[in-house]
């Protein structure tokens, strides 16, 4: 078991105490309630405003990727012996060539502060003579930066080493329901997790175009996906999506026909979210990054479908959502390689030419082949 000091958000942190109270109670029944799902042994005590946990060092993105929570840092209370004692750093130092920085934070206490700067000032001649003596691991990369607080905490010294950035925002059940429309890749996936960042309670709807292997494929991201969730699992609706393109593919221009798939899965999503209580439907897109997603795509999609969903990814670049994903242990899931979906047209046009109404026009037909909608629970490693 190692030990944290956790803080929740900054974005917690500003508001009203009796908010903040609120948030920082469920910010830790969600942080409890995902670690007894997943079967890690965690402890946790409130210090103030911030927790200290305790859990094994493999589960450390436990807490990096809870929603609600800032600044990790790990914690270690040493004796003063302990910590002037080379050998303590050089279980916790980096096997390469470092820098380093030593804070100690105002305090009141003259005499404490006083201590505390006697044990910085040895302990900078300490990691310079390490520091030195990594040089000879030199591996042409730049060094490891490592940061580290002393504090003194009622006559014991407390040791903070290398703070990390947390997910941020907050918790999952703050916000309200919401309908994401999922196609088990990156765009959609970071998606999910960018909403579950403001709070919200992310299910999904995936629209089976009955490719062999997708919807298999699919629901392992799903199960990635659930690993971020309060209870490690997510709610998933499977809708039978085939023969809804093969009448579009009859009934409009060959190179629109994403426009009015789109459409239509908005349509249907709404009706999903309706009858299952969602506040609202969210997609993936990125402005500019697919023919389907240019500004006049989109704004076919929401005056045919008359639906306005939350793109929490609209002005993301790729690259920024591989970054993101990297950062949350989502590459492999990310990179899962898809079947291409066989409606997709050659050369797709950027603009509609079709009218938006042609889409309400068609939605009558349409609806009648929407036959099978199933509703399934994913678990984390399932």
């Amino acid at each position: 078991m190692r030990g944290y000091r956790v803080s929740f958000s900054g974005e917690i942190g500003v508001k009203a105490p009796a908010t903040r109270r609120e948030l920082e109670n469920l910010g830790l029944q969600t942080l409890l309630s995902r670690a007894e799902a997943l079967g890690i042994p965690l402890r946790v005590e409130r210090e103030g405003g911030r927790l200290r946990v305790e859990l094994p060092d493999e589960h450390e993105r436990l807490l990096r990727t809870h929603p609600g929570l800032g600044r990790i840092t790990e914690l270690f209370a040493p004796s003063a012996e302990e910590l002037l004692s080379p050998s303590f750093w050089e279980g916790l130092l980096p096997p390469r060539p470092f820098t380093f920085v030593v804070y100690v934070p105002p305090i009141r206490s003259r005499e404490s502060l006083s201590r505390l700067l006697h044990l910085k000032g040895r302990l900078l001649e300490i990691l310079g003579d390490l520091a030195r003596r990594y040089l000879s691991y030199w591996d042409n990369h730049p060094p490891e930066h490592l940061e580290i607080h002393l504090e003194g905490r009622e006559g014991d010294l407390l040791l903070l080493l290398r703070p990390r950035r947390g997910l941020g925002g907050l918790p999952v059940g703050s916000g309200e329901r919401v309908l994401l429309l999922f196609s088990g890749g990156p765009d959609s996936l970071l998606a999910a997790v960018r909403l579950l960042c403001r709070g919200q309670e992310v299910a999904l709807v995936f629209f089976d175009d009955e490719v062999p292997g997708r919807v298999e494929k699919v629901k392992t991201v799903a199960r990635e996906l659930a690993y971020f969730l309060p209870r490690a699992r997510v709610e998933f609706f499977r809708v039978g999506f085939r023969e809804i393109q093969e009448f579009i593919g009859e009934k409009v221009p060959r190179r629109e026909r994403c426009f009015f798939c789109k459409a239509c899965m908005l349509l249907i999503a709404e009706e999903v979210a309706r009858r299952e209580g969602f506040s609202a439907v969210a997609t993936g897109e990125i402005l500019g990054e697919q023919a389907s997603q240019t500004l006049p795509a989109l704004l076919f999609s929401v005056r045919a479908s008359k639906t306005y969903p939350l793109r929490p990814l609209l002005g993301y670049t790729k690259e920024e959502v591989f970054r993101d994903l990297s950062e949350l242990g989502l590459s492999a899931a990310a990179r899962r390689n898809l079947p291409p979906c066989p409606f997709v047209p050659d050369h797709p046009r950027t603009r509609p030419r079709s009218r938006p109404e042609k889409v309400l026009h068609l939605w009558p037909e349409i609806r009648k082949r929407v036959k099978s909608i199933r509703r399934e629970i994913l678990s984390y490693g399932g």
